[in-house]
């Protein structure tokens, strides 16, 4: 069965890193995936969207609904995107039938030595908008399946125990 593997956390925690990673194991598996990234997802609408709270929730949903309609139709998605807000994240659970929540995570300190688009250090540069965790509120999961240490944990180790979780989910 096909699902759905959302990696969720702060700028630079390590999601897409990671998401790519899973990817990379899946294909490996001879299982083709459908790999999503937030950024990528915003750029492809041209920017129609801001960072408000409500523009961050529309960039979510759309997201959602295209990694659900992909795992509906057999195709393991995998999706590397903040979903800052509980209600983002519960909206996701409701809407997907096979959701594996993964929340990454890493210090302060590591997620701006990561920063390579400066988010960090111009926290309110206007192209970029207010930086979810510092000056915009991020919801810490309340119950994600897989936490992942970033500071603490290899990719290699990660990646296991993500594929455990999906194994124990039915999406391998």
């Amino acid at each position: 069965m096909a699902g759905v593997i959302w990696f969720t956390g702060l700028s630079c925690a390590g999601k897409t890193t990671l998401a790519t990673r899973l990817k990379e194991e899946f294909e490996n598996r001879g299982i083709i995936p459908q790999l999503l990234d937030g950024d990528e997802v915003r750029e492809i609408f041209g920017g129609d969207l801001g960072y408000s709270r409500s523009d961050r929730i529309m960039n979510v949903k759309r997201i959602a609904f295209a990694s659900m309609l992909l795992a509906e139709n057999g195709t393991n998605t995998i999706v590397a995107n903040i979903a800052p807000f509980y209600e983002v994240r519960d909206f996701i659970r409701r809407i997907t039938r096979t959701y594996l929540q993964v929340y990454v995570t890493a210090s302060l300190d590591t997620l701006k030595g990561r920063d390579k688009k400066g988010l960090y250090v111009k926290l309110r540069n206007p192209d970029v908008g207010d930086v979810i965790g510092l000056d915009d509120e991020y919801d810490v999961p309340r119950n994600p399946d897989v936490i992942v240490d970033t500071d603490q944990e290899t990719a290699v180790g990660a990646i296991e125990r993500i594929i455990k979780c999906c194994r124990t989910k039915g999406i391998l």
